[in-house]
């Protein structure tokens, strides 16, 4: 067990900045995690200081994360502007991280307040996602964690995607135990084969069913696998049995949308679009049906 972060470990990072920053309030927080927002004394501008406390190969995952946002390089990815690793035992390492700050609200948060979108936001989502996808799929990246507390929607209404800590890299050895029964996920919104564990089939795919499953979120208020669960065995044999529902849209006369959706976030995967670039080609044969 893995104590928490302590105010004075969070202290003794800051000289090993680069920068001279300075911490302004906590932005979110979760047992070995926390995320605060800090400011540049220098230039003023605002920023991300992100600590994790682990042990083992979460090391791993963090370099990882790292070179997934760089290589990537997208304009809807926060950057990392530096990061390391302070040894606090044998056992645990403090990792950091100081990162571009979003000025805005996670979909989560915004969802939470009762809001859906319309068609024209859920196309632009849809567009923003698939150039992020494209590229991490060049280079063999799956983000394998899309969900709305990873989806930011800054005040000009642009989409970022965050959060590249359990990226899975297609052309480096697996961290995850082989024969572990379940694999890395998050309920409710990853596909099948990687809440299996199912290494050999997870690929940019499950990251297509999981903005299937958001998409659908986005306009009907609810995550239908999670919508009044009563535990998690129940959202994994819905997923694995059962399609994401039939959406009503206005402006998608033809139902065309609808469909489009419920392809991405098949949960047989042989359904979906082999590729990104299949998926953005039957896109835009969608939207130039749509009414908006």
């Amino acid at each position: 067990m893995i104590d928490e972060i302590t105010i004075k470990e969070i202290e003794s990072l800051l000289p090993n900045i680069s920068r001279k920053i300075e911490i302004k309030g906590l932005i979110g927080k979760g047992g070995q995690k926390h995320v605060y927002k800090a400011i540049d004394l220098d230039t003023g501008e605002n920023l991300v200081f992100k600590v994790l406390k682990v042990k083992g190969n979460i090391l791993e995952r963090l370099k990882r994360e790292v070179r997934a946002v760089d290589i990537i390089d997208s304009n809807h990815i926060p950057k990392i502007f530096e990061s390391n690793v302070n040894i606090v035992s044998e056992a645990e390492s403090l990792i950091w991280l100081v990162e571009e700050f979003i000025d805005g609200d996670s979909l989560r948060t915004i969802l939470q307040s009762g809001r859906t979108f319309s068609l024209s936001e859920v196309v632009e989502f849809i567009n923003v996602m698939f150039l992020i996808l494209e590229k991490a799929e060049k280079h063999n990246i799956v983000h394998r964690d899309i969900k709305p507390e990873n989806i930011m929607i800054d005040v000009q209404g642009e989409y970022w995607l965050i959060d590249f800590g359990i990226s899975r890299h297609l052309d480096l050895e697996s961290i995850t135990i082989t024969h572990a029964p379940f694999g890395l996920f998050t309920i409710g919104y990853s596909a099948a084969e990687q809440f299996r564990n199912r290494k050999k089939q997870i690929d940019i795919r499950a990251d297509l069913f999981s903005l299937g499953v958001v998409a659908t979120e986005m306009i009907q208020g609810y995550n239908p696998y999670l919508h009044k669960a009563s535990d998690i065995l129940q959202v994994i044999k819905r997923i694995e049995q059962k399609p994401l529902p039939a959406l009503r849209i206005d402006g998608d006369d033809r139902f065309l949308m609808a469909k489009f959706i419920k392809i991405l976030g098949d949960n047989r995967l042989s359904r979906r679009p082999k590729t990104i670039r299949d998926a953005i080609k039957i896109f835009d044969i969608v939207k130039s049906t749509l009414n908006i």
